[in-house]
Parts: structure tokens; sequence; C-alpha cells
């Protein structure tokens, strides 16, 4: 039995050496894998940092390498629309916005050719629209303005590519903030023109992938992408071109030095994974920004404070008038809009009349027989050549005249009761 032991144990001892030398390959296969995947997409994004300069507009012109700066600290802006501001160090703080207007102004001379980009270090309320203001000297009666979309949240990046606006020596620049003056105050504490160069294009294209834009309901379940504007780097092609060309490069590798399969599949997940979840983080990131100016808006609101804060409150609460005049809640109203086609006020009020039978398209009378008596015609907003003759009761698009009573007038539309067609327009 003592003669059985040391051989028994040393059976024991194989046993385990030959697992943990099993282990081994698999191990140095899925590294070479990582190493290989991030060695690609590390290639991949130095190429596409080397195109990124050439996309949109053309390099604006500078005598050297280095590009051009002129920065302002905040506290050298003057407040001009603020109800109450002070300095804070090399800052200037807005605490109370004048109604809902909040404006920082410099009088300065900056020839903006040459300086395309401007990097904005300011803070303030998360649903507030921001934008930059500037005179020129060749155009002192001229205003300009431009949104700085993605500007509020610490430093952001702005590129103004457009020549035909971005040109002449600016003579007072101003920064706006508009929207709920509730919220945090409005702190700027620099603003720097800079010239072309690669690091000012790729901040600005990162300021905008992170800007948002419009959140159409379906927005929840993808990414948006940047707001439109000339020269904008779209994110998901230039995502989804990184890991196109990381992806190439590490089947090229791999078929060149002949790897094994677990270390290719490694390679490849990786390259397909590691920007997709860099797009997923933008997403996280727009859903985030949603949720925080949702709360701007409406949170510690009473019902009627939120009502009032939503962005079609006024066309809600017309609507509801609106109801309230018609003989039964499911008449028929033709709801003409001098848009060529659906908009948004159009679209919205639609809504909030169902279940009214809405006819809605058009910025013209109906043709007789498409329209009878008991219909209602509600005109939202101003129509061009539309014509009512109280004392006669007689409404005129030009085309066709209708015998009709107007039983509303309000800022926002007007509201006849048809009672019979009348004839074509007498021609003058």
């Amino acid at each position: 039995m003592s003669r059985q032991q040391p051989a028994q144990s040393g059976i024991a001892e194989n046993t385990g050496s030959s697992g943990t030398a099993h282990g081994a390959p698999t191990d140095q296969a899925v590294g070479a894998g990582l190493l290989i995947g991030l060695g690609a997409l590390t290639l991949a994004a130095v190429l596409i940092g080397l195109l990124l300069p050439y996309w949109g507009s053309p390099p604006a012109p500078r005598a050297n390498d280095t590009p051009p700066v002129e920065a302002f600290n905040g506290r050298a802006f003057s407040p001009t629309r603020a109800e109450s501001s002070q300095i804070e160090g090399t800052a200037q703080v807005i605490r109370t916005m004048l109604g809902n207007e909040a404006v920082f102004s410099i009088t300065t001379r900056v020839p903006l050719q040459q300086y395309p980009f401007i990097r904005l270090d300011l803070t303030g309320g998360a649903s507030l629209r921001y934008f930059l203001f500037w005179r020129t000297a060749e155009q002192p009666e001229q205003q300009f303005f431009a949104p700085l979309a993605g500007a509020g949240r610490g430093v952001s990046w702005h590129a103004f590519p457009d020549p035909a606006l971005w040109n002449g020596t600016a003579t007072t620049v101003a920064i706006g903030a508009f929207g709920n003056p509730a919220g945090a105050p409005i702190t700027l504490r620099s603003l720097g023109f800079h010239g072309d160069s690669r690091r000012a294009r790729f901040a600005s294209a990162w300021t905008l992938w992170h800007a948002g834009g419009s959140w159409p309901a379906s927005g929840i379940n993808r990414y948006m992408g940047t707001p439109l504007q000339a020269g904008a780097v779209f994110p998901v092609a230039w995502i989804g071109l990184w890991a196109f060309l990381g992806t190439s490069m590490a089947v090229l590798w791999v078929l060149w030095r002949r790897v094994g399969r677990r270390t290719a599949i490694t390679a490849a997940l990786l390259t397909i994974f590691l920007p997709w979840l860099l797009l997923d983080r933008l997403w996280q990131a727009q859903l985030q920004r949603q949720v925080t100016l949702t709360d701007a808006a409406f949170g510690d609101r009473t019902q009627a404070e939120k009502h009032a804060a939503e962005a079609d409150a006024d066309l809600q609460d017309y609507a509801t008038r609106i109801r309230g005049m018609l003989a039964t809640p499911d008449a028929r109203v033709v709801l003409l809009h001098a848009s060529e086609g659906h908009n948004h006020d159009r679209l919205r009020l639609q809504f909030h009349l169902l279940p009214a039978n809405v006819y809605n398209y058009g910025s013209r009378l109906l043709a007789p027989g498409e329209m009878r008596r008991g219909d209602y015609v509600l005109t939202l907003g101003a129509l061009p050549g539309f014509q009512y003759s109280p004392r006669e009761q007689l409404l005129s698009d030009g085309r066709h005249v209708y015998r009709a009573r107007r039983i509303d007038a309000h800022p926002l539309g007007n509201l006849y009761l048809i009672s019979g067609y009348a004839g074509t327009a007498s021609t003058p």
C-alpha cells in the first residue's frame, strides 16, 4: 500500500499540470486577439483622424502650423440683459434672467474668417437655448446670430464653416440664453476664438454628438445623431467607418499571420463591439439629457404649471375652446393652414380636437359637394386670399364663396359655421 501512494500522488500532480497547460494556450489566444483588435482600432482611429480635417469646409488659411487664438474671460463681458448679476473671480454670473432672456456682450475687433471655431465655457439651466450674436464693422446695422448646440454644460466647441455668414471684423459679440428662467444661474467663464486645427474639429464634432436635438417618440429606441448643420460630422457614419476599418485591418492581420480561430474571433468581436459600446454610450447620454430637460420643465410643479410648461399649451387651450363651440363632439371640421402639407401646429391641433372629425389638409375651401351645411371651417393663422364679410356672412378664399357665420375669433384662428354654397368668387 505504501508503494502505491507515491504513484497516486504523481498521477494527481500530472493531472493538475496538464489542466494548467491546457488553459494557457486559450488565454494566450484570447490575449493575442485583444491586442490585434485594439491595435486595429487604434490604427483605424489614427486614419480617421487624418481624414477628419478634410471633411466639410476646407481648412482656413494660416501662416504657420499654430492656429491663432483670441480669448476673453467672463468678467470682460457685460450682462446687458439681466435682472441681477455679479462677478465671481474671472467669471460673469447672471443670477436672475430678465424675463425669459439673459445676454452677455463684449465690444471687440475679431477677424472672423481667421477663427472658424469658438470654445465656450458656460454653465446654465438645462432647458435653456443658447445663441451667439455678432455685428461686423462691414455691416454695422445687421445683427447675425447662430445657435450654439450643446452649450450650457461646461466647455463646448462650435464650428462656423459658412464664409457667407462668418466673415468680416466682429465689433460686438454677445451670448444669449433664452427659455424658462427657473434653474441654476448662468455662469460665463470664457469665450475663445480659435483657428482651424485637428483638435478644434474633433472637439466641435464631439460637442455636436452630445448636443441632442428634436425628440420624436421613436427616439427612445434609436440614437438621433447630431443636429443638422453645415459641415456636421455624423456619429453613426463615422463610428461605423471606424468599426469597418478596424475589422478590415484585423482580418487582414489574421489572414497574413494565420493565427488561430480563437484569436481571430476575439479580434473580430472587439473591433465590432467596442465601437458599438461608444455609440451606445452616446445614446445613453441622449436619454439622460432628455430626463434632465423633462425634470427642468416639469419637476416639482402643479398640474396647472406642468400644462403651462408644455410646448403646445396654447394649442391645447385653443382646442378646448373650439370643442366647446361644436354642436356635437364628432362634428366635421375643415382645418385650413397656410403651410404646404402638414406642419406641427396643424397636426397638434387636429390631435387635440379629437373626437371631432377633422379634415386637415390644404389652405383652400373645399369644392361644392365636398363641404355641406353644418360643417365647420377652422382657419389656423392668417390665410392669403381669405375674406369674410360679417354683414353679408360670406366667406371667400378667392375661388369659392360660402355662406358662413363666424362663431369665434381668436389670435390663433377663426371658426366658421357653413350654411351653404354661394357660388364662385367674382373677378374684380
